[in-house]
This record gives C-alpha cells, structure tokens and sequence, in this order.
C-alpha cells in the first residue's frame, strides 16, 4: 500500500458514514476535524461541494478549509421531486394556462 492510499483508506474510515448524507469524497472534503494530522493532505477528489450538503451536516462554509470552500455551490433548484431541471407549473404540465 502506498502513502497516498494509506492516506486515504484512513480519512475514508475516519470520516465516511454510509447512512449520512452526501458520498465519501464529499465527507472528506467538507471534513472540519483541523487538529488531524492528516487533514492539510486528506484527499479532495469531488469537482463540487453542494451547500445543502453543509447545511444538513450544521457546516458553515467558514469552518472548512481553502480547498474545499473553493468547491462549494449552490444547489441546483429541483422540480419538487428531487429531479433537476426547471421547475415548472402544473399549468405548464398539463398544457393549460397562457
């Protein structure tokens, strides 16, 4: 096993929960424990950081580092059923309307 995966083998078993929300590499970017030696090299491997994930972990963008906070975005808004795209009316569905 290199360092690098050894490195990520025990941020993945320190911070990952199966059963929270968002992945692992989310987990681990979003990950406020600064007092780890490990934390300044803890792989960042997620392109985006959604704000509603921080928001359902209680984590201000302020309390993660420079490195994940550069990753952090708004979520796009969904339809109301999880799905992403625009949000439209009933009227629009069902073809009523203007």
């Amino acid at each position: 096993m290199s360092l690098r995966e050894a490195i990520n083998a025990k941020c993945r078993e320190f911070t990952y929960d199966p059963l929270d929300v968002g992945g692992a590499s989310h987990q681990i970017a979003a990950c406020i424990s600064g007092d780890c030696p490990l934390h300044p090299v803890r792989p960042i491997t997620c392109t985006q950081l959604p704000l509603r994930l921080l928001e359902a972990w209680h984590v201000s963008p302020d309390q993660i580092d420079a490195r994940a906070r550069a990753l952090v975005r708004e979520a796009p808004p969904t339809s109301g059923n999880d799905q992403n795209g625009p949000l439209q009316s009933t009227e629009t569905i069902s073809g009523g309307g203007a």
